[in-house]
């Protein structure tokens, strides 16, 4: 069976628009928390957001202009961020036959659906030709492989929250069963927009806090919901055997994995953790290791009251007779939905790299349920050589996977 190992990662996100970027502002514990401008803001507490900088333009990574004219924005995200990821692989020319792409999108183009319909007001001409093929969730995949000329397998996840973590998992899953020999796979997400946004504001699903700095609270007694974010985040996988034979940069490997279904609720995790435990146990086991080989956790940890304490029940479970430092990164820069869990797998690699792990930003006082060690205030040292990264989505998706130095 082919070792999958990570041998280059890229990112857009509101921290920054480079990997080494993202993961110093996540040490210095940076909050990237603004509300929104948008007609009808209630009056009763903000509506808080984490959008890319106004200063990203696709041009500086994208150098072919039908596909930026044509492109939804979570496509220029997850290409900018693939760009990135090639170019520290110093892989610019995947090879086309054996090279798979696998990208996770809760939604695609959301935003330019919302836009044409507005359009459509002008009258039926007014609707562009090229929308569905704008729009539709597989677009960031397909133009990857379009943009790279590769032939491999092309795939789209559309499974909520845990979508980029499924998109890691199967990417090493097709490495390590010898189908290709290279992975391009991540996630990318653009939701922050009013139609999403008063949906999940009535839904109570958003934070209520009434400040940008106590917005998103993960594990936090007080906490109230979650922050809109968005952006991408991507990695290149690649066999072992192909990394060495390029004499390539190994970041990590991907050790083991595990998906499952809750079968609870559309929106709400089952309460008890118990299929949440179950994924994170199956990816322990795929990785043939146990809860004390494993030296820290990327929590899901999105700020809200149910989905944090079913996870939080789930770590307890799995994680009961080892005290495992945990934190979370979306206190810094809110949920990005189909992009955070490949945006905790690159902190996790980082972490692994530097020998440290960032602070769960936000959170001041434990929700008094908490048994592990949260990593709170500031940035702490650890030796690590082995982390689990988790991610829970809508619809019961639950996926875990664990991640390591490359190991002798």
């Amino acid at each position: 069976m082919q070792i999958p190992v990570v041998t280059g990662m890229g990112i857009v996100s509101s921290l920054g628009l480079t990997t080494q970027d993202f993961w110093q502002q996540l040490l210095l514990g940076t909050q990237q928390i603004s509300a929104v401008d948008w007609p009808f803001s209630p009056i009763q507490h903000p509506i808080w957001q984490s959008p890319i900088t106004p200063h990203f333009d696709a041009s500086q990574w994208i150098h072919h202009p039908k596909i930026l004219k044509n492109s939804a924005r979570f496509t220029l995200y997850a290409l900018a961020a693939v760009a990135q990821a090639l170019d520290q692989a110093a892989l610019p020319t995947p090879p086309a036959l054996r090279t798979a792409v696998i990208i996770g999108t809760s939604m695609g183009g959301v935003p330019e659906l919302v836009d044409a319909q507005e359009q459509l007001a002008k009258g039926p001409q007014a609707v562009s030709a090229r929308l569905m093929a704008t729009v539709i969730p597989n677009m960031a995949s397909a133009q990857i492989a379009l943009l790279y000329g590769l032939h491999g397998p092309q795939l789209t996840l559309t499974n909520a929250c845990a979508s980029s973590i499924d998109a890691l998992g199967l990417a090493a899953r097709l490495i390590q069963s010898g189908s290709v020999d290279v992975a391009i796979a991540g996630g990318a997400e653009t939701l922050i927009n009013p139609v999403v946004g008063y949906s999940l504001f009535n839904a109570h699903a958003l934070s209520q806090a009434a400040s940008a700095q106590n917005a998103s609270q993960p594990f936090d007694a007080h906490r109230t919901g979650f922050v809109m974010g968005e952006g991408a985040a991507i990695l290149v996988l690649e066999s072992y055997h192909h990394a060495q034979q390029r004499d390539a940069k190994i970041f990590g490997q991907v050790l083991g994995y595990a998906s499952l279904a809750d079968g609870y609720h559309v929106t709400s995790p089952e309460p008890s953790g118990t299929w949440e435990a179950l994924a994170m146990r199956q990816a322990l086991a795929d990785a043939q290791r146990t809860p004390q080989d494993i030296d820290a956790i990327i929590a899901h940890g999105t700020s809200t009251v149910v989905g944090d304490r079913a996870e939080m029940r789930a770590m307890h479970d799995v994680y009961a007779y080892h005290h495992v430092p945990v934190t979370s990164i979306k206190g810094h820069l809110g949920h990005s939905m189909g992009a955070s869990g490949a945006m905790s797998a690159i902190a996790a690699l980082y972490a692994l790299q530097d020998g440290i792990l960032p602070p769960t930003v936000g959170t001041t006082e434990l929700d008094p349920e908490v048994e592990f060690d949260l990593v709170q205030d500031k940035a702490k040292p650890f030796s690590l050589s082995t982390i689990q990264v988790n991610a829970f989505g809508f619809g019961g998706q639950n996926a875990s996977i664990i991640l390591s130095r490359l190991l002798g």
